[in-house]
């Protein structure tokens, strides 16, 4: 498509500056799963998974950090690309009128809190199709693109990153040099960096990611990487011009907590992949699986699948208690000691010193983490009471408590029943022992 305008680099950008459309273009929504049960159950747990992979609800957090990238690649071009006059003496002058250094923001957060699903949207909502731009009639149109993307392998280097841009090779020098030329005829607005971390795991591998990042900057373009908290703590760790270049703009991440609107949205976009079995209810069950997950949207998901893998041979239904079961099962052991420590550091309010990947090496907004901490604690006041209540059940008591759940959960007309408890049975030695392990196995 070609459009005949002196300003379509901005202008293209000018709807995503409204709120309502930004979050229109960044939903995705996958058409329901439906007769899952019939297929083969790796088939389908494989279907499951790439559906929930796929779907994405932009809420708050995500819509205010899109907002302020579609507004810096907007300033940019607003900035560079005025009028079509100007776009030519740029294009023919000696050196690329793109600044000599452009520093980085750094989008940091947990794994599996959505970083690269969100600049996937970024990407998305500024759209990738290419379209051409009719200057003037002395010249042929120009092409104007989206963002680059880049995703860094674990043996990238900074050449290797900037050939993959030009399709050429040469010395780092005349890359940065090409980059910058192709950035500004091109129109693109914006440079996208992703899976660094998978490129550090020594103090060489440090230094060759933090040449690969200064090498991006120097091209000139707005420029946004995501990197996890070890990423960081390892760029904290180079020298202090470095980190002044690297770290001074970051954007935190964090997991939503798990009574506001944006969790339960979140929950029902992952339900809504497939209602059939899929039959959690994302409002009465979200503080439950926020405690099951910690509000990450990967654990989440690999709770779901491992869920209906358990109950594919039963109910093939997943319901809150199946996805507790699966909280429990050895497959989600990893997670599942990353969700307990998340808690525990948040209420003690300092990190595990075995897993600083977890900490969040720059300083949150007291909102945010204020509400996580009241929310953890609340949900293990709420752990604590059943535990205690539990211990104090004899054996026998406890079975009929199983039963009373077993019934309640599968809705059937048993649940109407009265299962009485025997209180009359002394409680022996024995008894209170093993009610003590279970309480302290129930912290």
């Amino acid at each position: 498509m070609t459009i005949r305008t002196t300003s379509y680099w901005a202008d293209r950008f000018e709807t995503l500056l409204d709120t309502d459309e930004l979050k229109r273009r960044a939903l995705v929504t996958v058409p329901p799963l439906s007769n899952l049960s019939s297929f083969p159950v790796e088939l389908a747990c494989h279907q499951l998974e790439t559906a929930l992979q796929t779907v994405f609800y932009p809420t708050e957090q995500c819509i205010t950090v899109l907002k302020r990238l579609v507004g810096v690649a907007h300033a940019h071009c607003v900035a560079k690309y005025p009028d079509g006059k100007t776009f030519l003496n740029g294009l023919y002058a000696q050196e690329s009128p793109l600044p000599s250094f452009s520093s980085p923001i750094c989008l940091t957060g947990l794994a599996g809190t959505g970083k690269s699903e969100l600049i996937n949207a970024f990407c998305r909502v500024c759209g990738n199709d290419e379209q051409q731009i009719l200057v003037d009639e002395s010249h042929s149109p120009f092409p104007v693109k989206g963002p680059w993307k880049i995703t860094v392998q674990a043996c990238s280097s900074p050449l290797e990153v900037l050939c993959s841009l030009t399709q050429v090779k040469g010395s780092l020098v005349d890359l940065i040099k090409k980059c910058r030329r192709l950035a500004y005829r091109d129109g693109i607005p914006c440079l996208i960096g992703d899976e660094f971390q998978f490129a550090t795991g020594s103090e060489s591998a440090n230094a060759r990611v933090a040449q690969m990042l200064l090498s991006l900057g120097y091209i000139g373009l707005p420029f946004v990487f995501a990197a996890n908290f070890t990423l960081i703590r390892r760029l904290q760790r180079r020298p202090g011009e470095e980190q002044q270049r690297l770290l001074a703009d970051p954007i935190v991440l964090f997991p939503d907590h798990g009574k506001s609107l944006d969790w339960q949205n979140t929950l029902k976009a992952q339900r809504d992949v497939a209602p059939e079995v899929l039959i959690f209810d994302p409002v009465l069950d979200s503080e439950a699986l926020h405690a099951y997950s910690a509000g990450r949207k990967r654990a989440m998901a690999k709770l779901i699948v491992l869920a209906f893998r358990a109950e594919y041979t039963r109910s093939k239904k997943v319901d809150r208690e199946a996805i507790r079961r699966a909280y429990f099962s050895s497959e989600y052991a990893v997670y599942r000691d990353e969700t307990e420590i998340l808690t525990t550091q948040e209420i003690q309010n300092c990190p595990d010193p075995k897993r600083k990947d977890l900490w969040c090496p720059i300083p949150l907004p007291n909102n945010s983490a204020t509400t996580f901490l009241e929310s953890s604690i609340s949900l293990r006041k709420e752990l604590l009471a059943e535990a205690e209540l539990t211990a104090a059940l004899s054996v026998d008591e406890r079975r009929r408590l199983s039963d009373v759940k077993r019934a309640i959960t599968k809705g059937t007309k048993k649940s109407s029943q009265v299962i009485p408890f025997n209180n009359k049975g002394k409680h022996t030695a024995k008894d209170l022992k093993r009610n003590a392990n279970l309480y302290k196995d129930k912290l």
